[in-house]
């Protein structure tokens, strides 16, 4: 496989920076993996198997870089 679970996780963290840079809120990220997770239905297999992390692993890491990218917050008028 030419990229794996790290690549999405380093794509994840690039895209908070990108998303406010862009004018976006960076948190719209957290609903979409969420979204991603209940469309699984449950059945996703085991981690180590796939080339992406699970969403719940991704989420933490997109809420941590939100919080390094913004330790004072998320700027105010940034579209949702």
């Amino acid at each position: 496989m030419k990229y794996g679970r790290e690549d999405e996780l380093q794509s994840d963290t690039l895209g908070v920076r990108f998303m406010a840079d862009a004018g976006y809120d960076p948190r719209a990220l957290v609903g979409m993996m969420r979204i991603l997770e209940e469309a699984s239905g449950g059945t996703r297999q085991p981690e180590f198997f796939s080339t992406h992390p699970n969403p719940e692993n991704r989420i933490e890491r997109i809420q941590l870089a939100i919080q390094e990218n913004f330790p004072n917050g998320v700027p105010k008028g940034l579209t949702p």
